[in-house]
């Protein structure tokens, strides 16, 4: 008997953990998962989220790294990730994208989204080819949480799902000469923020028929039951001013202190004026590699994006979410207005990204970001990087939406709320009493991480939506190879040699905004005639098969940008006696599009 028990306890190990040791061989194989075992169904903590980032790049040395990149105000480090085969080249040598989360300190779900890319990359290198050619030739630089100490408090603390939002910085909100002195507080200490009401018959509140809400009752119904006024967010009067929690913890907002088109009015500081951002924004102007970005938000299911600028048409463009008796083509995507003919490029390659996020997400929609000192705006007009900003989750949940209408009401909501997630959801409803306000009730309101963030069983599925954009995107990175060399004979002793730079990825080596800021690293061919003599071609050009192709001016070293999906013609003329003997070398070098070689033999 102890003998079958063993063994059914060794084969119960067996299937719960195995260990992987090659490329899965079908497509419902594992890919790597359990090398690594992280929980996703939990909101981790400063500590937590920095552990997990030091033992992945302990495991994996050869594909990641973790660093410093500065420190936040209350002296918290700012880690972040570099990943890619440190075998196959240095990270600043590759095309790069730059990932990031929780720039406002309750949108914690960012972190979550920015962890899941590094250890899906990570985990699933050896499995998956497609995964392995990514971080063979490219990089990403992962910051999980760039505003480290109002996600850290967010996460450990009573919260409400609004606050802490900014940098702690002291703030007069309410002007009385105190700073921060009127925070939300857990006046009950059951761990939870929620609001407080007090029992008036002229109240504009009643309780539901669950008991879990506080519902508004409209000016026409007709209501004898109890009725209660909202007092405001829990906590004390400290002031003495007749208020609660409207001096609470926070600052400057951090994502309207970048530096292009910075307004006061909005940032109400100096660019760049809270150390997080200015760590953040310090490494990513050394790296100008990066080409992609994508910034973590919530809330709202939108795809964010910087759109090049215009010539002045504007055109209005509906990117509202469906509401009741509406429909929308969810995979349709249609540029904002006509751009500047300089950018038309840039404009193309942005359409794409957004369309292809647009159906990889599938229930997000697309939105013209703005400009405003946010980091959106600055990655593409300063950095010249094409960017999104994600604003993840909201409460028009695809499972709630029982009548499928595309939009969920309060009903369906609630009704998701409490079959789904149950009655632990919500702060209940419960009397307390209250030190200056005596006998209240505190209650009411949703749990921090059902609103704004997703509550933790539904994480995992938005971080792998979101994980599979970031790899499709990187896919797309420029890759210039040297094909379809031609030799003709032009004259006696004369040969023309035509060779292609194909780039077949829809990301050029640089974008618009780079090449007209003269910010660009140019693409680079070198060439190189053993047995004859390279002299100078005519000029001339030609569009075939839908590309860009065109005839260039050939000399030992040629200097220029490939646009996306492009066919580049280089036509070189070579003087020989003896056309056997005789051979183009040809040495192609591009900082995001790779390096390759090729040697023509002129007979």
């Amino acid at each position: 008997m102890k003998k079958y028990l063993l063994l059914a306890l060794m084969a119960f190990v067996t299937v719960v953990a195995p260990a992987q040791t090659k490329k899965a061989g079908a497509f419902g194989d594992a890919h790597g998962e359990s090398d690594f075992f992280i929980n996703w169904k939990k909101y981790y903590n400063y500590e937590e989220w920095c552990d997990i980032m030091q033992r992945l790049a302990k495991q994996y040395p050869d594909l990641c790294s973790v660093e410093s990149i500065g420190k936040s105000r209350m002296g918290r480090d700012q880690l972040l990730l570099t990943i890619t085969n440190k075998k196959t080249g240095k990270d600043t040598e590759k095309p790069a994208a730059y990932v990031d989360g929780a720039i406002h300190g309750n949108e914690v779900n960012g972190v979550t989204d920015a962890m899941y890319l590094a250890w899906y990359l990570l985990t699933r290198y050896k499995y998956d080819p497609e995964v392995a050619a990514v971080v063979d030739r490219s990089t990403v630089y992962i910051l999980p949480a760039l505003n480290v100490d109002a996600v850290d408090s967010y996460v450990r603390f009573p919260n409400t799902e609004n606050n802490p939002r900014e940098p702690f910085r002291p703030i007069d909100d309410d002007k009385d000469g105190l700073y921060d002195d009127d925070m939300t507080e857990d006046v009950d200490g059951d761990g939870e923020l929620s609001n407080m009401y007090m029992e008036d018959a002229a109240g504009d509140y009643r309780l539901s028929k669950d008991g879990l809400r506080f519902l508004r009752i409209g000016k026409d119904d007709w209501w004898e039951g109890k009725r209660f006024r909202l007092i405001g967010t829990e906590g004390y009067d400290n002031d003495g001013d007749g208020r609660m929690a409207e001096d609470d913890l926070g600052g400057i907002d951090p994502n309207r202190v970048y530096p292009f088109d910075f307004r006061k009015n909005m940032g109400k500081s100096y660019p760049l004026s809270e150390p997080v951002t200015r760590n953040q924004w310090n490494f990513v102007m050394k790296h100008k590699n990066i080409m992609f970005d994508v910034n973590y938000h919530n809330y709202g299911r939108e795809i964010m994006y910087m759109y090049p600028p215009s010539n002045g048409v504007q055109r209005q463009v509906d990117t509202r979410s469906p509401r009741p008796g509406e429909t929308v083509d969810r995979f349709a995507f249609r540029a904002p207005y006509s751009v500047q003919s300089s950018y038309q490029h840039d404009a193309q390659v942005m359409n794409q990204i957004v369309s292809d996020a647009t159906f990889i997400l599938n229930d997000y929609h697309p939105v013209p970001g703005n400009e405003y000192g946010e980091t959106l705006s600055s990655m593409y007009y300063i950095l010249g990087a094409y960017s999104l900003l994600i604003e993840l989750w909201d409460r028009n949940v695809p499972y709630a939406d029982a009548n499928g209408d595309g939009y969920v009401n309060d009903e369906e909501y609630a009704k998701w709320v409490a079959l789904d997630l149950g009655e632990d959801a919500w702060v209940k409803p419960h009397k307390f009493n209250h030190p200056q306000l005596g006998e209240i009730w505190i209650g009411g309101t949703n749990k921090k991480h059902i609103g704004r963030t997703p509550p933790p069983r539904y994480m995992e599925d938005e971080a792998m939506r979101q994980s599979r954009l970031v790899l499709h995107v990187m896919k797309q990175f420029p890759e210039l190879k040297l094909k379809n060399a031609v030799v003709k004979k032009a004259g006696n002793n004369l040969y023309q040699v035509e060779v292609d730079v194909v780039n077949d990825r829809f990301m050029p080596t640089a974008s618009d905004r780079l090449v007209l800021m003269k910010k660009h690293t140019p693409d680079v061919l070198k060439a190189t005639v053993n047995g004859g003599t390279l002299v100078e071609p005519a000029q001339g050009g030609q569009t075939t098969r839908g590309y860009e192709k065109s005839a260039t001016a050939a000399g030992q070293k040629v200097e220029f940008r490939t646009r996306g999906n492009s066919v580049t013609t280089f036509r070189y003329t070579i003087v020989t006696t003896n056309p056997k003997g005789t051979t183009l070398n040809l040495d192609l070098s591009s900082l995001t599009g790779g390096k390759d070689q090729l040697k023509v033999t002129l007979q």
